[in-house]
């Protein structure tokens, strides 16, 4: 079992019981559907985590969330060691292996929410790290202003200049977004 086996299930349940307010640790789980071009309602398989029970599909419905966090390096099938990965790489590494960690991420959030037709959401944590989330600034800006809330802390960061990300810590950005709010959201949306 790889450390991103366990970082999903982590974020599966820690959605699960943000979704439930504390009652129900199991209403997200990771999303082992190998999604091809031929997979019927593949736009309905997208992201790396589903619903297991009906309460949680407007958030499911909602945003596409892919959950990351670093890899390995292999050689020949082995592991060789982890590849250390920091957004700052984007501006000051001759060598941005780091930034591609982040930007192959990213790539593979947005093409997965524009294929199922929802806002994407990219969850992640570098290794000793706290996990963190990262969200378009205008989807977060349309989020903040919907629900009323304001997110403190964040960067952002312009991979080009209609392509602005904002990220900031899950744990703050889960305790300003409401499981109400998002319900809200979702079915005026439809």
């Amino acid at each position: 079992m790889g450390k991103g086996d366990s970082f999903e299930r982590e974020c599966c349940r820690y959605l699960s019981l943000w979704w439930t307010n504390g009652e129900d640790d199991d209403v997200l789980w990771r999303n082992r559907v190998r999604r091809t071009s031929k997979t019927p309602n593949r736009e309905q398989q997208m992201g790396d985590i589903i619903s297991t029970h009906p309460v949680s599909i407007p958030l499911i419905e909602t945003f596409n969330i892919e959950i990351k966090t670093g890899y390995s390096k292999t050689r020949a099938g082995k592991k060789v060691k982890n590849i250390p990965w920091d957004i700052l790489d984007l501006i000051d590494s001759t060598k941005p292996k780091g930034a591609k960690v982040f930007t192959d991420f990213w790539a593979q959030t947005i093409s997965d929410s524009s294929l199922s037709s929802r806002i994407p959401m990219l969850i992640f944590k570098r290794d000793f790290h706290v996990p963190c989330v990262a969200m378009y600034r205008k989807d977060l800006r349309i989020l903040s202003d919907w629900a009323g809330i304001k997110i403190l802390t964040c960067m952002r960061i312009s991979l080009s200049w209609d392509n602005q990300i904002d990220i900031m810590r899950r744990d703050d950005f889960f305790q300003v977004l409401t499981p109400d709010s998002i319900k809200a959201f979702h079915n005026e949306k439809k």
